[in-house]
């Protein structure tokens, strides 16, 4: 079977940390983490995480000595995403990218190894169940999009991440595998197999989120004060006042409507991978908690 290298960029990620490394550390070869901030929040005085992240990387459990960790502070993500590259082994087939928000359930990844043994993808982009303002909705149409989320490529000694948006891998060597790619509409058509992203669900996770996305990433395509026009009247409102927030802007996405088709929530009506479900009590009193910060 094929070995796999989770890689991980994180700075200040305590939401659902633990539980992203639960969902993944039966199935990896190796777990790499590049913890610490970018430019921007170094501007703000940043220097390190200082929401129990690095408390959570520490006493995290690695008996088999997967884990390997850099803290830093880089100028982008693109450098980030390098700096833990240094450990890589160079009998890893493949980097599959894991935000500390996002977890998958174990029948899935082992179906992923499989795909990736039996056809030789050289990478493969993942659908996102994205969940909004808790547990039980997540957002439909243009996050749903063929190729929102590039997750998994093939590596060989000397590889590196040539950027972080769109997330792309460049190699050292010229004797590669002829390219071959496994969207996310086959990966999830055919096979059922999605990411579990926790990106829009805890406050102060948006709050920060969108703060940096209006800063150096969306800017002009991201909505005004979507913090407190979207998504905090959204998860403190009654259904009434859900739909209007989406009617007025055609979803919950914080990129302006007229630059994307419909970002609508919608039901869901699944199960979470394990980690999560174990502990949805305990991470919904959380949202509770924070709520409080704003409301």
């Amino acid at each position: 079977m094929v070995k796999i290298a989770f890689g991980m960029i994180v700075f200040e990620g305590n939401y659902v940390l633990k539980e992203c490394l639960d969902c993944i550390y039966p199935h990896a070869s190796q777990i790499l983490i590049a913890e610490g901030p970018v430019k921007y929040w170094q501007e703000q005085g940043k220097t390190t995480s200082k929401d129990g992240t690095n408390e959570t990387l520490a006493r995290y459990r690695d008996p088999e000595n997967k884990i390997s960790i850099v803290h830093g502070r880089y100028s982008e993500k693109d450098e980030q995403c390098n700096a833990y590259m240094q450990f890589l082994h160079d009998d890893i087939d493949y980097v599959w990218e894991v935000d500390s928000d996002e977890t998958y359930k174990h029948e899935d990844i082992e179906k992923v190894k499989k795909l990736l043994h039996d056809n030789q993808y050289t990478s493969v982009d993942v659908r996102s169940c994205s969940f909004y303002g808790g547990f039980d909705h997540y957002i439909g149409g243009f996050e749903l999009s063929t190729g929102n989320f590039h997750r998994i490529f093939k590596v060989y000694p000397g590889s590196r991440w040539v950027t972080h948006r769109p997330p792309t891998m460049g190699h050292a060597i010229t004797d590669t595998l002829p390219n071959k790619h496994l969207d996310s509409d086959r990966l999830y058509g055919e096979h059922g197999i999605q990411m579990y992203h926790y990106s829009y669900v805890f406050p102060n996770q948006v709050y920060k989120k969108i703060a940096y996305y209006k800063a150096k990433v969306s800017m002009s395509n991201c909505i005004d004060d979507y913090f407190n026009r979207v998504y905090l009247p959204w998860i403190t409102g009654d259904d009434d006042k859900k739909t209007a927030i989406e009617e007025q802007f055609n979803g919950v996405h914080e990129f302006k409507p007229e630059s994307r088709i419909h970002a609508k929530t919608l039901k869901f009506d699944g199960t979470h991978p394990q980690p999560i479900a174990d502990n949805i009590h305990a991470l919904s009193s959380e949202i509770t908690q924070q709520l409080k910060n704003y409301v």
